[in-house]
């Protein structure tokens, strides 16, 4: 009898303690958002740097989550940082630039708001996503929490070996093929593709018009005889939408990928109603279009791959699903080539802005060389993590090289993100252009066979 109370207080005693146990161990580390400037990263110890994850970059600062002892140990030494938020689960974060620098104020009245430089600030709202409640000129992107961009805090150096040392050690030459295909690339193709994605009078991520924008994707890659897919995903909790994505297989090596994309969705100041996104981004999806019109014609050494990503408007949530897959997947890409607002030039006449973080300088470089062998137009290159409201940045997150083409940054263009961004205010000859020499990048990239 007594042997059994025992047993009983010993079964008692594992129920008590198990549920104890169970959660000690799944429990993840109470984790705090501070802002790191990069000026002090030296200062911190190597030990405390392994326990912080790097989510994002800009300029001068990182934006970080580390366990709240790291914090306490930071402060001991009298290393400085700003907390962002000490209590992040559950949080949806979005990283927001303002039209104006210094007006991080005016998004308080949305919802918590913090300065991280004089353009960009870290947003969240209890109430609901940044796009459904911020005015429409403000650029977002949805901060990822699962980051873990490895901590690099001297300007000069690269935090993520560049593709072009893995994978790419050839320099560019001309050859007599390039001019061959930029000169098959239409201004009244591009046109046309503009008009017929306007037509969808809007393309607000998963509403029927830009789902129904989505599928008249696909069956034009389809009908160039490209492998074509629906790469689906959900955001804002309860919507979901679609990338389509193009694939022309290498020969070679088709392991190793340049990806060329756009985004096709649009947002205004009436989004479910009217959003036609002329230049944002139906011109740079227009390009997309042409470049696999162009080369699916040719035979690559490396695999290109045609995407136009959606919810771009939303916080890149199309390019994050994709970006955070390729790296799972362990994908070989060589280059990204993001293609967003390529046809309204304020003067004339209009140099292409090519936006790059230090690791992928090389591509920015790329972009200058093609222009000057083939007498293209003029590139402005510029080094900048900060400016990463496209969907380049994801693919940044990931260690991938990655580049922004835009007719300018900062916009200029005065019908950003208003039901008046239409194809008569477009300049198709700098659209052409643009188009032009970022078909150079990509062909000389993917190799076209024959090339050595």
């Amino acid at each position: 009898m007594k042997s059994l109370q025992i047993r009983h207080f010993q079964i008692l005693a594992l129920l008590f303690v198990l549920p104890i146990f169970i959660y000690s161990v799944v429990q993840t580390p109470d984790t705090v958002l501070v802002k790191l400037d990069k000026q002090i990263g030296a200062r911190i110890p190597r030990e405390q740097l392994k326990r912080m994850r790097g989510l994002e970059e800009f300029l001068e600062s990182w934006v970080v989550a580390a366990p709240r002892d790291v914090i306490s140990q930071l402060f001991k030494r009298g290393i400085p940082f700003q907390v962002l938020d000490s209590n992040p689960e559950g949080k949806a974060y979005f990283l927001v630039s303002t039209p104006e620098p210094g007006q991080a104020e005016a998004l308080q009245q949305f919802g918590r708001a913090i300065s991280l430089d004089d353009r960009n600030s870290l947003f969240w709202s209890d109430a609901k996503e940044a796009r459904e409640i911020l005015p429409a000129e403000f650029e977002i992107k949805r901060l990822s929490v699962d980051n873990n961009i490895p901590l690099v805090f001297t300007r000069d150096s690269i935090h993520a070996r560049a593709s072009i040392g893995r994978f790419y050690p050839r320099a560019p030459f001309v050859d007599p093929l390039i001019p061959a295909l930029i000169s098959q690339v239409s201004r009244s193709g591009l046109s046309n593709s503009i008009f017929s994605l306007q037509s969808f009078q809007t393309r607000y991520a998963s509403t029927a018009a830009c789902e129904a924008a989505g599928s008249f994707l696909f069956d034009y890659f389809t009908q160039l005889g490209l492998l074509c897919e629906y790469d689906a995903f959900t955001f804002s909790s309860n919507r979901s939408s679609r990338n389509i994505v193009a694939t022309l297989p290498g020969l070679t090596s088709p392991q190793r990928e340049v990806i060329v994309c756009a985004h096709y969705d649009s947002t205004s100041n009436q989004p479910t109603v009217l959003a036609p996104g002329a230049d944002d981004n139906a011109s740079g999806t227009a390009a997309v279009m042409e470049f696999a019109r162009i080369l699916s014609s040719y035979s690559f050494d490396f695999t290109v791959k045609f995407i136009c990503f959606s919810a771009e408007e939303w916080g890149l949530y199309g390019s994050q699903h994709y970006a955070q897959e390729a790296r799972r997947k362990g994908e070989k890409i060589i280059a990204v080539i993001n293609l967003d607002m390529i046809a309204f030039a304020d003067q004339l006449p209009e140099d292409l802005d090519v936006i790059v973080n230090q690791s992928s300088e090389w591509l920015a470089n790329r972009y200058i060389v093609m222009a000057k062998l083939y007498g293209l137009l003029d590139i402005a290159k510029s080094i900048n993590p900060s400016l990463k409201y496209s969907d380049h940045s994801p693919f940044w997150d990931q260690g991938f090289s990655a580049s922004l083409s835009i007719e300018d940054y900062s916009l200029n263009n005065r019908y950003y993100h208003k039901t008046s961004d239409t194809l008569d205010v477009l300049n198709l000859d700098f659209a052409l252009a643009a188009a032009k020499v970022s078909l150079a990048v990509t062909a000389d990239l993917a190799r076209p066979i024959g090339w050595r």
